[in-house]
């Protein structure tokens, strides 16, 4: 019974090894003739090993996936943007000229009508100036003619209250304004020493008063003059 245990034994070791060798002999066969390389040898030990190859693969494609750089774009698509970004630009620009040609327009008519709103104030100045110089002659003309009117020694009381009010350059130009006769008749009534006084003041506003004191500076030389002749 032993020795057929031992037979048995070594007829399975035999098989083995046989089997074992021509396993080698298939898978040098098949690498040799290139049926069987690294890549189908790991599938085999894969699939020996229970492990899906599929999934695997999808999982390292996905992962180098991420790491592939985005594809350059085309000529046709680099001309297409630059043409969207050149008509942008355009527009902005039309906009910007016609924003700057508003502004022009708009400061113009602005200028326009700040030099006619001047010229109009320049006129209304000018005729209310006319118009005061006249009222103001016509009122000289007035108080003129009412002081010539009256008595030579009332109209110098008159004159004399405008040079107390301070207002000397008023009387000289009423005395100014009057007749030669008229004004020498007022001036004989200046007397008294206070009276003389006014009078050698409104002398020296007269040196300095120009041409428009030359009636009033005639009368005064006749009155001195007749003055001398006493």
């Amino acid at each position: 019974m032993g020795k057929i245990i031992d037979l048995l034994l070594g007829l399975i070791a035999y098989v083995c090894v046989a089997t074992v060798i021509t396993l080698v002999l298939v898978f040098g066969y098949f690498w040799h003739n290139d049926q069987l390389n690294g890549e189908k040898v790991f599938r085999i030990v894969a699939l020996l090993q229970d492990v899906d190859v599929q999934q695997a693969d999808a999982s390292q494609q996905k992962k180098e996936g991420g790491g592939v750089p985005p594809e350059e774009p085309s000529l046709n698509e680099v001309l297409h943007h630059q043409q969207v970004q050149d008509r942008n630009f355009e527009v902005k620009l039309l906009a910007l000229t016609r924003g700057k040609q508003d502004y022009d327009i708009s400061l113009k008519n602005l200028n326009e009508q700040i030099t006619r709103y001047d010229r109009m104030v320049r006129d209304t100045q000018s005729r209310l100036k006319q118009q005061e110089e006249l009222t103001t002659q016509q009122n000289v003309a007035k108080v003129v003619s009412q002081l010539e009117q009256v008595k030579p020694d009332i109209a110098k009381d008159s004159l004399m209250k405008f040079i107390e009010e301070d207002r000397m350059d008023d009387a000289i130009l009423l005395m100014n304004k009057m007749s030669e006769s008229k004004l020498k008749n007022i001036l004989k009534t200046f007397q008294t020493p206070q009276e003389l006084s006014k009078l050698h003041e409104i002398h020296r506003r007269i040196i300095s008063g120009g041409a428009d004191s030359a009636n009033l500076k005639k009368a005064i030389g006749e009155l001195n003059a007749l003055d001398g002749k006493k």
